[in-house]
This record gives C-alpha cells, sequence and structure tokens, in this order.
C-alpha cells in the first residue's frame, strides 16, 4: 500500500470514530475506547506525513 492510499484510509478511519463519538448512546467507556484509538489514528497519520516531509526535503 503506498503512503498516500494508507493516509486515505487513516483519515477515513478518523472520520468514522469521530462520527461514533458523536452518537447519543456511546457510554463513557465506549468514549474512552474511541478517543484512544482517535489518538492512535492521529499519531500514524502524523508519522507518515513527518516522514513524506523528511523525503520531500
Amino acid at each position: 500500500m503506498d503512503t498516500g492510499s494508507e493516509l486515505e484510509g487513516l483519515r477515513s478511519v478518523l472520520s468514522c470514530v469521530f462520527e461514533k463519538l458523536g452518537a447519543e448512546s456511546l457510554t463513557e467507556a465506549d468514549r474512552v475506547e474511541l478517543v484512544a484509538r482517535a489518538g492512535v489514528v492521529e499519531e500514524r497519520i502524523d508519522a507518515i506525513q513527518c516522514g513524506l516531509g523528511d523525503e520531500a526535503g
């Protein structure tokens, strides 16, 4: 999988997580888990973008 496709996929996952966070029926435990997952996905996106910046330089 190329970097662009991976970034697109991760952004899609992050969008879904944020959408689920907006659901009124979430328990607090579910909300905590989703926030943790969002953090992991955001870190991965940042790492990929940082790597892309290093390649451009």
